[in-house]
């Protein structure tokens, strides 16, 4: 009788754990969603280099937005090298996008993600983000986009680089547009 009566609580200890777990089926996230929720939360802020084309952006914390009287937002940064500070600034990135499986055409902007991690939604890796221009979209069905990142106004021959799509996001507020000036 005894043994019926323990192994019946152990059964119901058991039954609860398992109601209580993360794993239910009933509040399941994909990793993609808790990511998306994750930048959600924050905006980009100009971290380092403010004023530059190769400006780093980090994470912040919208604390204020632009007022009549004030056309700055405060900001707290949440990581990079920056992380802790409340500043006052109009460099902000306020609303991002993934990229979508659709055409990407060259001349795009993009702020991608400055470690490129290969492997997907890696929240460690989020303080340090660029702007950069679409080069080359061959290499899209891997999973690649070419881009190339401007040093100044002037530089026709950039840095160029193979990001990984899911560390590059459409920039959807404010809109910017290629730093470098053309000749025509």
């Amino acid at each position: 009788m005894k043994k019926n009566i323990i192994f019946l609580a152990l059964g119901v200890l058991m039954l609860l754990a398992g109601c209580h777990s993360n794993k239910s089926p009933y509040n399941r996230i994909s990793d993609y969603e808790d990511f998306e929720q994750f930048l959600g939360r924050y905006v980009f802020a100009a971290c380092e280099n403010v004023g530059k084309p190769y400006v780093s952006y980090s994470l912040a914390t919208l604390l204020k937005r632009p007022a009549n009287d004030n056309p700055n937002y405060k900001i707290k940064f949440a990581n990079g090298p920056c992380k802790g500070k409340t500043i006052w600034t109009t460099h902000v990135i306020v609303k991002t996008e993934p990229l979508s499986t659709g055409e990407l055409p060259r001349g795009t902007v993009l702020l991608r993600n400055y470690w490129n991690p290969k492997e997907p939604f890696n929240r460690e890796k989020t303080d340090r983000w660029n702007v950069g221009i679409v080069v080359n979209t061959s290499r899209m069905d891997k999973g690649i986009v070419d881009m190339s990142f401007p040093r100044d106004a002037h530089d026709f021959n950039p840095s160029r680089e193979g990001v990984y799509t899911h560390n590059a996001r459409y920039i959807v507020m404010p809109e910017i547009k290629d730093v470098r000036t053309f000749i025509h």
